[in-house]
């Protein structure tokens, strides 16, 4: 029988980030599409489009539709809030091997998907990905619906209640730096994704520990 220790360490819940891990980058691919289609710098893109403008749709200050329309305007873009979204979109692209790697872990661990989107994108996502619904069934959390912040204290409570699990029985992958550095305080193990074989790398060490 395992001691209490040991049980207390053991990874129960692996959350999977879904822009920048399940999927591509996101905001920074869009940035960059701009930049180059236009002859802008992509990093003032990025401000005004996703720290400016889509966190503040992310936690409902502004509506979805705004954040695009804006972004265009502050940016002078001689395209529309649509045409913007739409290029977002095409972007898109699944991760498959994370998401099979995730898929395969079911047998051993809980696994959730877990976003900060609006409500329509996240929907959209969801309806241009079905395969998503197969592979984590409901486990699938916008923070948006919840009024959660993507990476507070607030959420991991709300996580550790919901799977009934410890913060050090999670293991949190994300692609950026600062949505993993509160869980970690407060307990949870994290990798930071880089690409897939330094996450499969770095994943395989911690269950071994």
């Amino acid at each position: 029988m395992r001691n209490k220790q040991h049980w207390i360490n053991e990874i129960r819940l692996v959350i999977f980030d879904a822009y920048g891990v399940l999927f591509s980058r996101g905001y920074p691919d869009t940035a960059e599409a701009v930049a180059k289609k236009y002859g802008l710098d992509s990093k003032r893109i990025f401000d005004v489009l996703y720290t400016k403008y889509f966190n503040k749709a992310a936690v409902r200050e502004i509506s979805q539709k705004e954040a695009w329309d804006l972004s265009v305007r502050e940016l002078g873009l001689p395209i529309s809030g649509e045409e913007l979204r739409n290029l977002h979109f095409s972007l898109v692209r699944l991760n498959n091997k994370v998401r099979c790697f995730a898929e395969g872990l079911k047998k051993k661990h809980t696994i959730l998907m877990l976003s900060k989107n609006t409500r329509s994108q996240f929907r959209w996502l969801l309806g241009a990905f079905p395969v998503l619904r197969k592979s984590f069934g409901k486990n699938i959390l916008n923070t948006w619906e919840y009024g959660l912040p993507k990476a507070g204290k607030e959420t991991v409570d709300f996580v550790c209640k919901r799977f009934r699990v410890l913060p050090s029985e999670i293991l949190y992958i994300d692609d950026q730096e600062n949505n993993l550095a509160v869980p970690r305080e407060i307990g949870v193990r994290t990798i930071l994704y880089s690409n897939f074989s330094q996450f499969q790398e770095s994943f395989h060490k911690i269950i071994r520990q």
